[in-house]
């Protein structure tokens, strides 16, 4: 029953149905230099798809019956709803995003960590993830830039520093050398170091960086742009992206997604990996036989379970 929940989950992904998987183009109002809109457009996820609770918080289901407030769906929604306003200047817009701004303080524990995974009952990670942290952080700091209140700036700071910290410390972060890699996904026994969660994670340590002109987090986000560029090729199948470094083929949306972040990537850090990446993922887009082998082999992955993910995860 949940491989076919997990299926129909899938289909709903590839025509464009699934709230959870909306075609997400370049934001419209982002700036290299300031805080201003996201960097991919999430206003797709304001839909009345998308189930809020009485307090206007976004809810998700599991393909296993779980009910969570999953902090990565709150935040992205939460950064739709600050482009709209941006778009829009609707003041309802800015207020239901600083009540998911409010939730984010309320959510946040001691150590500056918010429950993520945990959230879904993943059995295959720890709780923490990058991308989380990442995206918690890119709505208090605007947040904050709308209000000039303390109370947001001073959560962020507690968020990043907590992010940036290495795995084995219980961080989201690993650090090899000079190697700096953001996990979305935290394992000590593996490394997956998902593509897209990666990019988001810098994201927000560049919003921080904007934020903060603090020469820690500039250098730290010089070393894992740098990183990034000589991992990219662990990416590439030939054919199509992977979506992490344990070679599981992403889904056409996440295929997407990857071209657009690295040319938002390109134009943020003049980093030439990054451009020729995005134009070689993009042919592979056009090749018709490589989407269909695609496909097939993400449809063979999905149907035999990846041993790295928990599919009772998978979001309804």
């Amino acid at each position: 029953m949940k491989v076919i929940k997990l299926l129909k989950r899938w289909i709903s992904m590839l025509t464009g149905k699934s709230v959870h998987h909306v075609k997400q183009g370049k934001g419209k109002y982002y700036s290299k230099n300031e805080i201003k809109g996201y960097y991919n457009d999430l206003t797709g996820k304001i839909s009345d798809k998308v189930t809020l609770d009485d307090n206007g918080i976004p809810i998700v289901k599991t393909i296993a019956g779980v009910t969570a407030y999953f902090p990565i769906a709150i935040f992205q929604y939460a950064l739709g709803l600050y482009d709209l306003y941006l778009e829009t200047k609707d003041e309802d817009y800015l207020n239901k995003f600083l009540n998911i701004a409010d939730w984010s303080i309320d959510n946040i524990d001691s150590v500056g960590m918010w429950n993520c995974m945990g959230t879904l009952k993943d059995s295959k990670h720890l709780t923490q993830s990058s991308m989380c942290q990442s995206e918690g952080v890119s709505v208090l700091l605007r947040a904050y830039i709308c209000t000039k209140d303390d109370k947001y700036s001073k959560c962020a700071d507690k968020a990043i520093k907590f992010m940036i910290k290495d795995i084995k410390i219980g961080g989201t972060c690993v650090y090899d050398n000079e190697k700096v890699i953001f996990q979305e996904y935290v394992s000590l026994d593996y490394n997956l170091s998902v593509l897209n969660g990666w990019i988001f994670s810098i994201f927000g340590l560049y919003d921080y960086t904007i934020f903060s002109n603090d020469k820690e987090y500039k250098l730290l986000l010089d070393k894992t742009i740098n990183t990034l560029c000589k991992e990219l090729n662990k990416y590439d199948r030939k054919y199509w992206s992977n979506y992490d470094q344990k070679k599981t083929v992403a889904s056409p949306s996440y295929h997407d997604i990857h071209i657009m972040q690295l040319e938002i990537l390109y134009e943020l850090f003049d980093k030439k990996e990054f451009k020729n990446y995005a134009l070689k993922f993009q042919k592979y887009q056009k090749n018709k036989l490589y989407k269909i082998l695609a496909m097939f082999v993400k449809l063979k992955q999905k149907i035999l379970k990846n041993k790295y993910y928990d599919i009772n995860t998978s979001t309804v």
